[in-house]
């Protein structure tokens, strides 16, 4: 069997001080700052599955390294469950909208009773036996092979600060009021771009009749978790939605010209917008073709704003439309029909 040094007796050999606690602190963020965490396999607690760290990909991964009968793991674990494992999920994300996850890991498998009655008193939720220290081996140099042993480590491909799996920091020791603080700072240090959000219907230039107008968005959410997603029609805020797709219904639309935008909310306090989309809502314009003596009478109801009436007298081929008088703001052309079959059409807006 190993011999685990549990840091109790590392802070005790300091008369009581914390200062034993700062220096491992210290320690862990200068000598960790650039190293690579390796992939490892341990064992799923609750049901002897493979857990391997690379499973975790796109979040920040705490790793708690700890042994039932340590009384700093104990205090340890009372703390961050509360104020990291269920404070993150519920902020949605670290500070910058990034997944957090937390695995708790157990390093000295000698009494499966007590090491239950520990996760059950802590309520820990994803737990992992490595009982031949295959993790923490790898991170035993931070903390002179104390526990607990935290490492932070930054689980995902498009951070803007530190590289793919990289160890943010790996301090040792557990201090009231300092430690879960210190590791927040951490995990609220890593930063991925924003997510991008973009109005899917209507289209760029639309007619949409009254009285309802259905709205849609789509999100690249580049690895961050979206609180939610608001429609507006310039300033006016239309609605929001949580729910993917990203869809809502716009009641008791006025006719006229609309300019709709998307804002999505990430992390602490942090939104991004979308390019507008201008499009108008309109009658549907309704048109007869009837005879006036020799000529043609085109006419139309609904709608508003400068019309084009067309003809053609071959459909086939680009081009074949071309314009057949003014017709303006008018609801009505008169047409003088040529010596061959014609098509017509009226163009709005």
């Amino acid at each position: 069997m190993k011999t685990i040094i549990a840091l109790r007796h590392l802070v005790r050999s300091a008369a009581g001080s914390a200062l034993a606690v700062a220096l491992s602190f210290a320690f862990g963020l200068q000598t960790a700052r650039a190293a690579i965490a390796a992939n490892f396999t341990i064992v799923n607690h609750s049901n002897g599955a493979p857990l391997s760290l690379h499973d975790y990909q796109g979040s920040v991964i705490l790793l708690d390294f700890w042994a039932y009968y340590c009384e700093y793991c104990q205090a340890a674990a009372s703390d961050i469950e509360p104020n990291i494992t269920r404070f993150y999920r519920a902020a949605g994300g670290n500070s910058n909208g990034v997944p957090v996850t937390v695995i708790s890991i157990n390093i000295y498998c000698g009494d499966t009773g007590l090491e239950d009655a520990y996760i059950q008193t802590y309520g820990l939720e994803l737990v992992g036996d490595d009982c031949s220290w295959v993790a923490f081996d790898q991170f035993t140099n931070y903390g002179g092979g104390g526990i607990p042993q935290f490492v932070v480590i930054n689980g995902t491909t498009n951070s803007l600060n530190f590289a793919p799996w990289q160890i943010v920091a790996a301090p040792a020791g557990y201090a009231t009021n300092y430690t879960v603080p210190l590791l927040k700072s951490y995990i609220d240090s890593v930063q991925t771009p924003p997510p991008a959000t973009t109005v899917t219907n209507p289209v760029n230039g639309a007619v949409v009749p009254p009285p309802t107008v259905a709205l849609g968005a789509s999100v690249t959410t580049r690895g961050k978790i979206i609180k939610k997603l608001e429609f507006y029609n310039g300033e006016t805020l239309l609605g929001s939605t949580t729910n993917t797709p990203y869809t809502m219904t716009w009641s008791n639309v006025p006719v006229g010209s609309k300019s709709v935008v998307t804002r999505v909310h990430y992390g602490t306090s942090f939104s991004v917008s979308s390019s507008a989309v201008n499009f108008t809502v309109a009658e549907p314009v309704m048109a007869s073709l009837s005879t006036q003596g020799a000529n043609l009478l085109l006419s139309w109801t609904g709608g508003a704003g400068n019309f084009q009436v067309q003809v053609a007298t071959n459909l086939a081929g680009a081009g074949c439309w071309q314009n057949c008088g003014a017709a303006g703001t008018n609801t009505s052309l008169v047409i003088t029909p040529g010596n061959q079959a014609a098509f017509y059409r009226l163009k709005w807006p």
